[in-house]
């Protein structure tokens, strides 16, 4: 009986590390998809602003405003088509570990023209 005392706690020593990187991957994951999210919805928000007419210059400013802050816009029109792609890195949301697992992601929104 005596040599067995202490054992779950070497035994949660072990595998505690391990539930910390889990945490760690969770938030990860969960933060890949916020800032996919909003990649999604700034580029289907510039595309439709210039599908009906706004000018490129305002889309690009509120495509800035609803993305991730260092995001990249760029609005191509060809065609009667409205293409918009704004892209972002994206990391782990804690300061110590800004650059662990930092990801460049994108989204991609097409529209027709309405004025044309």
């Amino acid at each position: 009986m005596r040599r067995e005392r202490g054992m779950v706690t070497a035994e949660l020593a072990t595998i505690a590390p391990f539930g910390v990187a889990l945490g760690f991957l969770l938030l990860w994951l969960v933060s890949l998809g916020v800032t996919q999210v909003r990649l999604v919805d700034a580029s289907r928000e510039a595309a439709r602003m210039v599908a009906r007419g706004e000018p490129v210059e305002t889309a690009e400013a509120v495509a800035r405003k609803l993305s991730p802050s260092g995001a990249t816009v760029t609005v191509q029109t060809d065609a009667g088509l409205v293409e918009v792609t704004v892209g972002a890195s994206s990391s782990l949301p804690l300061p110590v570990l800004d650059n662990v697992g930092a990801t460049e992601l994108a989204a991609t929104a097409v529209a027709a023209r309405e004025d044309e």
